[in-house]
């Protein structure tokens, strides 16, 4: 027994606390994105299904990918909000320097000293393409 309380055109489902998209089934939870997945390939993700563009709330097809864990998380775009710098990759070294570093695998990589965040950055970026299967920059 399914029933839908959505009517026809509208958007199903709320926002989660954590910015996806959430339809319930009856009682139970199941995020937009994992249905989608579910719809355009008849089996349920094996993985994550992680948004290539970093929109959470973006489930077009196209923006969608089966992942892990480990891909999913080397698909950041952003700095974290309590990130010092605000450059992803960047952290503050001494008075006057910029640290760019990058974790492949278990390990942190040391990218250099750099004199300007911006600098630090653009480092890490090129780094990151080449390291990260999940790069999307």
């Amino acid at each position: 027994n399914c029933y839908f309380k959505s009517k026809n055109g509208t958007v199903a489902g709320r926002l989660s606390a954590d910015g996806y998209w959430t339809i319930f089934i009856g009682a139970r939870p199941f995020q937009a994105h994992r249905i989608a997945w579910l719809m355009e390939t008849g089996e349920w993700p094996m993985g994550l299904i992680d948004h290539i563009n970093g929109k959470r709330t973006d489930n077009r097809w196209d923006n969608l990918r089966d992942s892990t864990h480990l891909v999913n998380q080397q698909n950041m775009r952003k700095a974290h909000s309590d990130s010092r710098v605000g450059l992803l990759g960047v952290s503050r070294h001494g008075k006057s320097g910029f640290r760019a570093t990058i974790k492949v695998g278990e390990k942190h990589v040391y990218l250099g000293t750099h004199k300007t965040a911006e600098l630090a950055h653009a480092f890490y970026v090129e780094a990151k393409r080449q390291l990260h299967e999940g790069c999307t920059l």
